[in-house]
C-alpha cells in the first residue's frame, strides 16, 4: 500500500468486480495478464484465480508476470472448481482480498470447467453484493470450438454454451488463427443469443481494451443445461512422495480428474529439464492419455529445462511453450476425463507414463 496513492472511486464506492469465464485453453489468463499490464496506475487491483487441479499453473503464470508490483494481489484457489461445494472456498477468498486489500477492481477467472450461475449467486449474496459492484461478465472463447447442431458433439459442450450464455461480453481470441468463414459463423451464433451480448470482440493474444469491464450487465440470465449439482465434491489423493522427482498430485470430481506435480528444483541446475523431452512429452501426451481410455483436455508446466524456464501448454491438440521467468518449485499439471470405472487405472497408469518421461529428462541434464 505504501507509495500508492488510492483512486476516489475505491474510498468512496464498492470494489469493482468482473467474473472472466471461459472453456479450457481459450487464453482467460493471457487476457488477464493483459489487462493488469494497463491497469490505471493509481489503482490497486486483485485476482483471484481457480483452477480445478492442485498445484495451479495459471497462479504462477500471472504472479510471474507481475513480479515486484505492488498495486495487484493475486491469490490462487486451487483444487476444484470454486461453482461447486456452495462456493465456500470463492467466498472465504473474497472476503480475504476485500479485508486485507481493498482493491479498486477485483477479478475473479473460474477454471475453464466453472460454470459462472453459482459464482453469480455468491457474488450477489447479502455480505459480498454490499461490498462488490459486479460489471460484465466477460467470457474468453476460442471461435474454434465447434458449434453446436455441427456433427461435433463433446460431453462438455453445455459448459462451453454455459459460458457465452451468462456473459455480456465476448472476446473471440486466437483470432489469427481462424479464417473469416469460420469466424463469421462463430460470431453469428453469438448474435442469436439472448440475452444480446454488449459487445462481441476479435482478439489475438487477449489484447482488449479494459473499457470492456465496464460495460454493463445484462438484468436477465438464461436457464443453463450443464451446470454442476449443487454440492458436487473434488475428492484429492494424498499427496506421492517421489524420490528424486517430487511429490505427485491427484484429485477427481466425477469424471473428470488432474494429476500434477511439484518437483524439487528449489533453482538448481540438477533440476532443469532436458527441452528436447519435455517437447516430445507434449507432442506425444495425447496418445498417452488415449491408451489409458481416457481423454485429455488440458496440460500446462511451468519448468526449468536447459534452454531456459519455461511456460509449456497443451490445449485442443495445440501445443504452445514460451519463456517465463518464476520462483518456487517447477510444476506439471494435466487435466483428463475417464469413465467412473475406469478412474483410478487411467490415473495411474497416465501418471507412471509422464514420470518415466520426466524422470529420463532429468537423467539427460544430470549426466551433461
Amino acid at each position: 500500500m505504501a507509495g500508492v496513492q488510492r483512486s476516489a472511486y475505491s474510498r468512496s464506492m464498492t470494489t469493482r468486480c468482473n467474473l472472466i469465464t471461459g472453456f479450457l485453453g481459450a487464453g482467460k489468463t493471457t487476457l488477464i495478464r493483459h489487462l493488469l499490464s494497463g491497469r490505471p496506475a493509481n489503482e490497486r487491483w486483485a485476482v483471484i484465480v481457480n483452477e480445478f487441479g492442485i498445484v495451479g499453473i495459471d497462479g504462477t503464470a500471472l504472479a510471474a508476470a507481475q513480479s515486484g508490483s505492488t498495486t495487484v494481489e493475486l491469490r490462487e484457489v486451487a483444487g476444484g472448481c470454486i461453482c461447486c461445494s456452495a462456493n465456500v472456498p470463492l467466498r472465504v477468498a473474497i472476503t480475504d482480498v476485500l479485508r486485507r486489500v481493498r482493491p479498486d477492481r477485483l477479478l475473479l477467472e473460474p477454471s475453464g470447467l466453472g460454470h459462472p450461475a453459482a459464482i453469480l449467486a455468491t457474488l450477489a449474496e447479502p455480505g459480498l453484493a454490499k461490498a462488490l459492484s459486479v460489471g460484465a461478465v466477460v467470457c474468453v472463447a476460442d471461435p474454434r470450438h465447434p458449434l453446436p447442431g455441427s456433427g461435433h458433439a463433446d460431453p462438455l459442450d453445455d459448459t462451453w454454451c454455459d459460458q457465452l450464455a451468462m456473459a455480456d461480453v465476448i472476446v473471440a481470441n486466437k483470432r489469427d488463427l481462424v479464417d473469416d468463414e469460420r469466424y463469421r459463423a462463430f460470431a453469428a451464433w453469438v448474435e442469436s443469443l439472448y440475452p444480446p451480448k454488449q459487445a462481441i470482440v476479435p482478439a489475438v493474444e487477449g489484447q482488449v481494451p479494459a473499457s470492456l469491464l465496464d460495460m454493463s450487465r445484462a438484468r436477465w440470465r438464461p436457464i443453463l443445461a450443464g451446470s454442476h449439482a449443487a454440492g458436487t465434491t473434488h475428492a484429492r489423493e494424498p499427496a506421492c512422495g517421489l524420490p528424486g522427482l517430487g511429490t505427485r498430485h491427484a484429485a477427481l470430481s466425477g469424471t473428470t480428474a488432474s494429476v500434477g506435480w511439484l518437483f524439487d528444483d528449489p533453482c538448481s541446475e540438477r533440476a532443469a529439464f532436458d527441452a528436447e523431452r519435455i517437447d516430445h512429452l507434449m507432442i506425444s501426451l495425447g496418445g498417452i492419455v488415449s491408451a489409458s481410455s481416457a481423454r485429455l483436455l488440458r496440460a500446462k508446466g511451468a519448468l526449468r529445462t536447459d534452454h531456459g524456464t519455461r511456460l509449456v501448454e497443451w490445449s485442443a491438440a495445440q501445443i504452445r511453450s514460451s519463456p517465463l521467468v518464476f520462483t518456487g518449485p517447477a510444476r506439471f499439471e494435466l487435466l483428463f476425463e475417464a469413465s467412473e470405472e475406469n478412474m483410478k487405472t487411467a490415473t495411474s497408469a497416465i501418471a507412471s507414463a509422464v514420470e518415466t518421461v520426466l524422470r529420463a529428462a532429468l537423467a539427460v541434464t544430470s549426466a551433461r
